[in-house]
């Protein structure tokens, strides 16, 4: 969303008097990594502390509901409000527009529906009053995503009062209680938000950043490429394939800032950063747009959905890379993983040529849990489906041909890490830890690998356990990379039949309940595969 009254600002040259006045407040957040939501607001020379979303500063287009984010970028204040019984009339004499705060207000969070991000007055006589909330005291509506109003885009963002903690927000903009009267005196009509990073200065530079696409669907992706004069691998480092996953995309966006910051070089040849692979997805906070981004990957002659359209934008991008590392996280609890490919082989499943080159990626990451076969145990679930369904309906074989399965087929090689479960925040810090990791080992960046990491246990993919009807269930939840003995009880069909463990081994990607005809769980055994 660009603001009509800022999109053609410029700054005056050096010795000259600006012809256009913006009034601006300026908001500059994360100049401590450790705190990202720790701020300071100015309007000219008046500075005060402030905080952000309590996870910090995101870029416009990755900026969706309840990420705890503060997108980047400038944005219109056109109105606010005030509770009279705290500040009097004082707020209504001021320059700037404040209207009394009404009792019964609300603002739409709801990801669905036309009045999404919209102010609204509940005139039901058991409205609840939202008279006496402290925090909004006295409020400012950020003009983000409201012109017209993405559905998932982010909504209900504020300037307004801080907890007395200063903890980080929802992603407003907060100053402390005592601050707001005098914030409110120097608000002046037309006045904008300007919102980036401590390093960047300037309206310019947040100006310049990319903005949110028009349409629903995110029709965009966004790549970002760093080459040095040196010649070297060209590494492709992806997040979000899947939407609900956001370590991967929160690691990448610190790699490119860490870049362009020059806290990192790179030393040779070149790494492109996708924070995003599937952005409908992801606006969506979920695992697909349409359909699953990392199944039957291959470009479309006639392309059906949005992830076809996007498969003929990814696939000339991974052939135009020699290396991958795909970054995931996972819905069970359990210890992180990274998932490699085949031996070397000319087969027909998956032919390959650099299986010892990842596998010496796959063990740089430094994960105590590598796995590796999932397209031949994918391979026995489709035809378990298959049979199970009576060979109805169509299954391509390349169903699971995902991001790194791809890589293989056109001549390179990839790493899937899956970095933890979703919703920890220490998911995003093992998939930071990966960049640096691939790119230490493959000679890019001047950074050593630690040198006493523990031999971790590798794994091989034997096969899927289907569930057969819809009350099949696993006895528990089991976590990721659990360990099972040889006819451990692990599940009971609908039947009453007990599913038991074949071999001793671990199962990863366990579900405890599953639609008929899919993966309960994959079964794994102790492989044969060194990683010295």
């Amino acid at each position: 969303m660009k603001d009509k009254t800022v999109s053609n600002l410029s700054a005056p040259a050096h010795g000259e008097e600006s012809a256009f006045h913006q009034p601006m407040i300026r908001v500059r957040a994360g100049a401590d990594p450790e705190a990202p939501h720790l701020a300071t607001l100015s309007i000219g020379d008046w500075q005060v502390p402030c905080v952000v979303g309590r996870n910090g500063l995101v870029a416009p287009q990755l900026k969706r509901e309840g990420d705890g984010c503060t997108p980047i970028g400038c944005f219109p204040l056109r109105y606010g409000f005030y509770d009279r019984a705290v500040f009097g009339d004082e707020p209504g004499a001021f320059a700037f527009p404040f209207k009394e705060k009404p009792a019964n207000y609300n603002w739409s969070e709801e990801a669905s529906g036309r009045l999404y991000n919209r102010f609204l007055l509940d005139m039901r006589e058991d409205a609840p009053s939202r008279l006496g909330e402290r925090l909004f005291d006295l409020f400012v509506p950020l003009g983000w995503n409201d012109a017209t109003p993405a559905i998932g885009g982010g909504s209900a963002i504020f300037l307004h009062a801080a907890r007395e903690d200063f903890s980080g927000t929802a992603g407003c903009v907060a100053v402390a209680h005592e601050h707001l009267l005098e914030l409110a005196r120097r608000l002046e009509p037309g006045m904008v938000i300007d919102i980036a990073p401590a390093d960047m200065v300037g309206v310019e530079d947040a100006l310049a950043l990319p903005l949110l696409a028009d349409g629903p669907d995110m029709e965009t992706l966004e790549t970002v490429t760093f080459r040095s004069l040196r010649p070297g691998p060209k590494l492709l480092i992806t997040g979000a394939v899947h939407g609900n996953e956001p370590c991967g995309t929160r690691a990448i966006t610190r790699a490119i800032a860490a870049f362009k910051s020059g806290h990192l070089r790179l030393t040779r040849g070149s790494v492109t950063f996708v924070p995003v692979m599937n952005p409908l997805a992801w606006r969506r906070n979920q695992r697909e747009g349409m359909r699953n981004l990392n199944r039957n990957l291959s470009e479309k002659t006639v392309p059906e959905d949005f992830e076809d359209r996007l498969c003929n934008v990814i696939c000339p991008i991974l052939r135009d890379h020699d290396v991958l590392i795909d970054l995931h996280s996972f819905t069970s609890e359990g210890e992180p993983l990274v998932l490699f490919g085949p031996f070397d082989n000319d087969g027909p499943l998956e032919p390959f040529a650099h299986a010892d080159a990842e596998l010496a990626l796959a063990s740089a990451m430094g994960l105590g849990l590598m796995v590796h076969g999932w397209m031949e145990a994918f391979d026995k679930a489709i035809k378990a489906r298959k049979k199970a369904a009576g060979d109805r309906g169509i299954m391509p074989a390349n169903l699971g041909v995902g991001t790194t399965e791809y890589m293989r087929f056109a001549g390179g090689y990839g790493i899937t890490v899956e970095c933890g479960n979703h919703n920890d925040p220490a998911a995003a810090e093992v998939a930071w830890q990966c960049i640096l990791n691939g790119l230490a080992h493959l000679d890019m960046i001047n950074f050593s690998l630690p040198a006493d990491r523990p031999a971790p246990r590798v794994y091989e993919m034997m096969d899927a356990i289907l569930a057969e009807h819809a009350d099949d269930r696993l006895v528990e939840k089991f976590i990721t990379g659990a360990e099972v003995r040889e006819g451990q009880v692990i599940g009971h069909r609908a039947s009453g039949e007990e599913i038991r463990a074949p071999y001793d081994g671990a199962l990863i990607f366990s579900d405890i309940s599953a639609e008929p005809n899919t993966e309960l769980t994959f079964v794994c055994r102790k492989s044969p595969r060194f990683t010295g």
